[in-house]
């Protein structure tokens, strides 16, 4: 890009001597036209055309510019502003489209839109040319903005400048979103589409997740964007979808090219209740329409991801995603009969695996001769995807169609096999019948639906599975239910008849299901008067794909991938007692001091291996370092998980050494191994266990593909020791003394007694002066001490390792905890404190008797 370095000073120096808002509007347009943003020519004094004789300085695009000899700051531009604000304004109500407005003197450039919910103009972004050096940056703030360029390739580069959480774009997007949000956030649909959002992700991701309304925001626009580059990635003409971007959710046009389970309404199709949402998807077709899709590398939606969700709130998610090269190594390693074995990745991500093995089957196909026709009938029956995580469902599955590629051209109907749903399956008790879905319509988690009654408080509903061949049917009967409850609006009149609708699938009134179906019926029905029924088709239908690959005759011959990182100390209550009820069935639960410890990747895996892999299957799953040694995961490595389940890994990869490590957030190994079952108590023991030795891939290596990286690397073969566990006889104290509580930070909760030696004032009976102590560690330790006047009975005594010596002890430390009567206070007890908190002290003084 060649952009005119003197132009470039003249704009970063408005006040120059001589330079009028003439001057400056001319540089502008000189740059608009050379610097490739594919602008028809840019309109100077162009006309408001409301009858007045305004004129807009500049404009292009969708954009006005308005341009002045000096800026300083917002606040003393006021004028000015809102002069830009009246011609976007008028251009929004002639155009009926979302309008930008530029405030700029060459230097300093402020971008404004209207608020849709508050009908303010508000400031979104701003960039200085603080310098001619800055030039190329100015150009792709402007690009993002503008959203006027073509084809562009999406590369990493581009996607993260242009669509990415630091982009003008983004934080443009994000603020319209949310405000039409909070024009609709209410809305009885609306709501529950956030609770299913959040449900689904806490039971994925523990107390990590925060249902944080930003991150529905930010998943939202992801959706959307993504729904917007699988039409373009299908060759799809998007500018159609400007006309009609109601389509843009829906996957009609999918649907019409016989392709199916792409994109279909779901959480984020909330937008279209409010009265603006059309008027957003529009424009984000646009800013789509700036990238040559059909060019995209494979990896470019998991990039997308990544450049709108931080690192940062990614790993307290417990996100980490594969890099390429390790899924192909790890799928060239267990997938040896690509044209027979069934595969699932159970936790697919945005579809890193299934992608590898999709083109690996290919590969192996095209060798074999066999048609592009056979090869989809073949891929779609035999390589699924299922995660619990919506927005990486909707990645996942246009990844999967960039996997087939070329192979689209020429087929019959594709049914995408990739799903929402839980692959833990914790919503079915441990005796639960496994011909019967049951969906909790209110618990916290998926975890929690343990109720056998239809109206029990926390209301489930009930779906028969042994009535259906075929997953096309089950979706066809859970479709025409939701449709007919959606015709009952009002609870004092008679439910419309769902006989009719059961006849047409075989189902009469003396059927098995028939009872079940009703009552399932009648609760959809009372959902829907209460404006919260018009999600559970798709809830349900998802839900169910998890019980259907587990049920015999549909089980897979290979599982992979990298199951869900979440420590036990971070899970939900319900989710916690959920673990260690399946963790103790699998003989993996490991108490005692090393209990927060345990993870929820080893009882993935080992649930994963029980549910869906046949016997003799083979798996190949990413998990964490510690899994190969540390005492947390002693059971796992055993592989006698219960009665009959055994597991017999074969290989494993300590990948920890390989430089730069930072392909994860903390160090990360591979086990690899095969499923067998003990089928008597007095048959003879299969194999199982984990081997005496690991591979070790150590040295720097290069990030290209497996076989690449793999050359790179230093390989050695080396004994694995299990560390951490006992080895000599357990201490006398060992069941009675437990593992303490963890208090952190230490600036908020450690104190030191302050002295007041030269105050005549004194000390309030029962009270204590104090002072907190300092943190070391990032954020805290740039905290100040903290000081205050505390009743006593909120101060402990409190040992830590450093107070513990052998055979004997140092003084405690002390600390300030919000515990009374060896109960934790609530938030509602802690808020209705006064300051000193001496109506807490003198509650507890008269409830002690004094």
């Amino acid at each position: 890009m060649s952009i005119d370095e003197s132009l470039m000073k003249r704009l970063s120096d408005p006040g120059a001597t001589a330079r009028t808002e003439a001057d400056i509007q001319s540089d502008i347009k000189l740059l608009l036209t050379t610097g490739e943003f594919n602008v028809d020519t840019p309109r100077l004094e162009e006309q408001v055309g409301d009858g007045s004789k305004r004129r807009i300085d500049i404009a292009a695009g969708a954009t006005v510019i308005e341009v002045k000899k000096k800026l300083t700051t917002p606040e003393a531009n006021v004028e000015h502003i809102a002069q830009l604000a009246g011609y976007v304004k008028t251009r929004m109500q002639q155009e009926q489209t979302r309008y930008n407005g530029i405030l700029t003197d060459g230097r300093y450039w402020w971008l404004f839109e209207t608020s849709p919910s508050k009908d303010k103009f508000e400031l979104r972004s701003s960039f200085e040319l603080s310098s001619e050096t800055h030039r190329l940056q100015l150009v792709e703030w402007l690009q993002a903005v503008l959203a006027t360029r073509t084809n562009l390739k999406p590369t990493q580069y581009n996607i993260e400048n242009l669509l990415g959480s630091t982009s003008p774009a983004y934080s443009q997007d994000a603020a319209y979103l949310t405000s039409l949000y909070e024009k609709v956030r209410h809305h009885p649909t609306v709501r529950l589409k956030r609770k299913l959002w959040a449900r689904l992700l806490r039971s994925a991701l523990g107390t990590g997740f925060v249902d944080d309304e930003n991150l529905f925001i930010d998943h939202t626009l992801l959706v959307i964007e993504a729904s917007a580059i699988g039409h373009a990635v299908m060759g799809l003409d998007v500018i159609d979808l400007i006309n009609n971007p109601q389509g843009l959710l829906d996957g009609n046009k999918f649907r019409q090219a016989g392709i199916y389970n792409v994109i279909e309404p779901g959480f984020f199709d909330w937008i279209l209740a409010a009265e603006d949402g059309e008027r957003f998807l529009a424009h984000t077709v646009r800013r789509i329409a700036m990238f040559e899709w059909v060019e995209i590398e494979h990896d470019a939606l998991k990039v997308l991801y990544e450049s709108i969700i931080n690192a940062d709130i990614r790993k307290g998610m417990g996100e980490y995603y594969t890099p390429d090269w390790l899924a192909q190594g790890i799928t060239r390693k267990v997938v040896n009969a690509p044209l027979s074995e069934r595969i699932l990745d159970p936790a697919c991500g945005s579809g890193t695996f299934l992608f590898q093995a999709i083109r690996k089957v290919t590969s192996e196909a095209e060798l074999a001769g066999w048609t592009s026709s056979t090869i989809v009938e073949h891929i779609q029956s035999h390589v699924f995807g299922l995660d619990i995580h919506p927005v990486s469902v909707m990645l996942a599955r246009v990844t999967y169609l960039l996997a087939l590629g070329k192979h689209l051209q020429d087929r019959e109907d594709l049914w995408v096999p990739v799903h929402l749903g839980d692959s833990m399956q914790w919503y079915q008790p441990d005796n639960h019948d496994e011909n019967v879905v049951r969906i909790d319509t209110e618990g916290p988690d998926l975890s929690s639906a343990e109720h056998t009654t239809l109206f029990s408080i926390a209301r489930t509903l009930v779906f028969p599975l042994t009535s259906f061949d075929d997953t096309d049917t089950f979706d066809q009967l859970v479709s025409a239910m939701t449709n007919r409850a959606k015709e009952y609006t009002d609870k004092e009149l008679p439910r419309p008849k769902i006989e009719p609708i059961l006849k047409r699938f075989g189902i009469t009134r003396y059927h098995d299901s028939f009872a079940t179906l009703s009552d399932t019926f009648n609760l959809l029905c009372d959902l829907n008067a209460e404006g919260k029924d018009s999600i559970w088709g798709f809830y349900v239908r998802n839900q169910v794909r998890p019980l259907w690959l587990s049920m015999p005759g549909r089980k897979v011959d290979v599982l992979l991938g990298n199951p869900p990182w979440v420590a036990y100390r971070y899970m939900t209550p319900d989710l916690q007692s959920k673990y260690k009820a399946f963790a103790e069935k699998y003989r993996i639960w490991e108490g005692g001091n090393v209990a927060p410890q345990q993870d929820l990747v080893a009882l993935f895996a080992a649930r994963a291996i029980d549910k869906y892999l046949n016997d003799d299957g083979t798996f190949g799953f990413v998990t964490p370092y510690s899994v190969l040694s540390r005492r947390a995961y002693d059971g796992f490595r055993r592989g006698k998980w219960g009665l009959h389940l055994r597991a017999h890994f074969t290989e494993l990869w300590d990948l920890h050494e390989l430089k730069p490590n930072n392909f994860f957030p903390v160090p990360a190994a591979a086990v690899f191994g095969t499923r067998s079952e003990k089928a008597l108590a007095d048959s003879p023991e299969p194999p199982h266990g984990f081997p005496g030795t690991k591979i070790v891939y150590s040295g720097k290596f290069v990030n290209l593909d497996w076989e690449t990286t793999k050359q790179s690397a230093i390989v050695t073969e080396q004994p694995n020791v299990s560390i951490g566990k006992d080895t000599v006889a357990s201490s006398p104290y060992n069941e009675i003394v437990v593992n303490g509580a963890t208090i952190f930070p230490k600036v908020l909760t450690f104190i030191r007694e302050v002295n007041q030696p030269n105050s005549k004032l004194g000390q309030r009976a029962g009270m204590t002066a104090l002072e907190s102590l300092p943190s070391v560690h990032k954020p805290w330790r740039s905290i100040p001490p903290l000081t205050a006047t505390l009743p006593n009975e909120y101060i402990f005594e409190v040992h830590q390792g450093s107070t513990i010596l052998p055979f004997r002890s140092l003084p405690p430390s002390k600390a300030v905890l919000p515990i009374l009567d060896q109960s934790l206070l609530t938030e509602n007890q802690i808020d209705s404190g006064d300051e000193g908190g001496v109506i807490a002290s003198k509650q507890h003084s008269r409830s002690a008797g004094v």
